[in-house]
């Protein structure tokens, strides 16, 4: 079949939309009695069943065989929670929530099949990022924090723990952590930086954008910078250093404006403003890196991050039937009699979560899983003249940003919305195999002269 760079795949308007929502409102809910109903989950849904009309992709997926392992150990383990713990009717809830994150990886490369097909969902991931790093920022700065807070923060149709926010987004004159609707400032910060080399594609994108779009993607480029910065978390500022170092070492000519532009536009504001003013909350990040440099355990914050690799080890001698299922994610969010295993252990990671929760063999096989998609992504990034090179410098600089939040975080195991988010990184790694025979300059349709004039990939 002759190749159509702006032919769009059937539904992936509707996958742009789930995009956007995972980015921007992933907590859009409603409630059916006691139990909520997230937009999100419905357009998994929505998706699935449309994806049933699509012809299959060509050839084998990549890690497709390591997440349909990590899922059957992740709904086996929740079998063990419900036999442990009689947690039946929560651990349906959870696993079918589990499956519908599970299947974001799968979806991507159905759905991601053309350019055009990406162009569609980069727009939703950076006005996603426009709206998270926005409130990132507004919610960190003492004059707009509280107004902020009241009118978005106040509906537990956006924010289930709307209470709870409006308690601790008080008001006051120095700069705070912010916070997103996706979640605390960790969250937030994590979902900023998968997108911030997605829209730094977008930026300078190969084909027609328009002036206006343009214009909305400088714009979160601009902001992701600061936005992960006021989250003032030491995981995500570690994984935008890790984005700015590649590009310095690398070049990544596609991507290199959308972060090289941003990073010196905001490290401009921060020494204008002065980086001792109270609008900014540094003293957090000093006092902290102060904290695991000098006594990493005596401060629990501290210790959690390096016991999640040492406390699995010591359990799984004492406790082997953990080697191949844990207990399940349930546990986390029911009350049960009995205590689970992660009681009182350090889970600030997701190689720790998932062994707790999953097992050992599921712990590896996440870790195996990045390898893999980093291994991919850069081998893809040499590819000179094909389209699957362009899009694997961005999608590579994502999934290294991801790597402090897998090492020291545990939201892509332990819930939902970070494991779609990790899923829809490895999808669109795993669907650069649609783009081998895509050609990076693309034939204009007009004709100039007495020749097809062929476009420039970049201007």
């Amino acid at each position: 079949m002759a190749y159509r760079p702006h032919q769009t795949t059937p539904g992936i308007g509707l996958f742009a939309v789930f995009v956007f929502v995972l980015v921007a409102v992933p907590k859009l809910n409603i409630k059916l009695g006691p139990v909520p109903v997230y937009m999100i989950d419905l357009l998994i849904l929505m998706l699935i069943l449309k994806a049933q009309s699509l012809p299959a992709v060509r050839g084998r997926r990549m890690f497709s065989t390591t997440v349909k392992v990590i899922l059957s150990l992740a709904l086996a383990s929740e079998v063990i929670g419900v036999l442990t713990f009689g947690t039946l009717q929560d651990s349906l809830y959870i696993s079918i929530r589990t499956c519908l994150a599970f299947s974001v990886f799968f979806l991507t490369g159905l759905m991601v099949r053309t350019p055009q097909d990406v162009s569609v969902i980069l727009r939703a991931a950076v006005l996603g990022m426009l709206v998270t790093a926005s409130l990132m920022i507004l919610t960190s700065l003492p004059m707009t924090r509280v107004l902020v807070v009241d009118l978005v923060f106040s509906s537990k149709f956006l924010e289930p723990a709307a209470e709870g926010v409006g308690a601790n987004y008080s008001a006051g004159d120095s700069g705070v952590r912010g916070r997103t609707l996706v979640g605390v400032s960790i969250l937030g910060a994590s979902f900023i930086n998968a997108c911030w080399p997605l829209a730094a594609l977008l930026l300078r994108w190969p084909w027609r954008l328009g002036p206006v779009w343009r214009g909305i993607t400088l714009t979160a480029c601009l902001l992701a910078p600061m936005g992960v910065v006021m989250s003032y978390s030491r995981g995500p500022i570690l994984g935008s250093l890790l984005i700015l170092l590649m590009v310095l070492l690398y070049g990544f000519k596609y991507v290199r404006r959308g972060i090289l532009l941003p990073v010196a536009v905001s490290a401009t504001v921060v020494l204008a403003v002065g980086i001792s003013s109270q609008l900014f909350f540094f003293d957090r990040l000093s006092n902290r890196s102060q904290a695991i440099l000098e006594n990493p355990f005596q401060d629990e914050r501290e210790s959690e991050r390096i016991l999640a690799y040492i406390e699995p080890f010591q359990h799984i001698a004492e406790k082997p039937q953990f080697l191949l299922l844990g207990q399940g994610i349930t546990v986390r969010y029911s009350d049960t009699r009995a205590v689970p295993e992660q009681a009182g252990k350090a889970t600030h990671a997701a190689f720790a979560m998932a062994y707790y929760s999953y097992g050992m063999l599921a712990a590896l096989l996440y870790g195996s899983l990045m390898l893999q998609a980093l291994r991919a992504a850069g081998q893809f990034a040499r590819r000179k003249g094909s389209f699957a090179g362009l899009l694997s410098q961005s999608l590579l600089l994502s999934v290294v940003a991801l790597l402090p939040w897998v090492a020291f975080g545990h939201a892509p195991v332990s819930t939902p919305r970070g494991a779609m988010l990790f899923f829809l990184i490895i999808g669109l790694i795993s669907s650069l195999a649609n783009f081998f025979e895509v050609p990076r300059q693309v034939k204009s349709a007009k004709r100039r002269s007495h020749a097809q004039h062929r476009a420039p990939a970049f201007r």
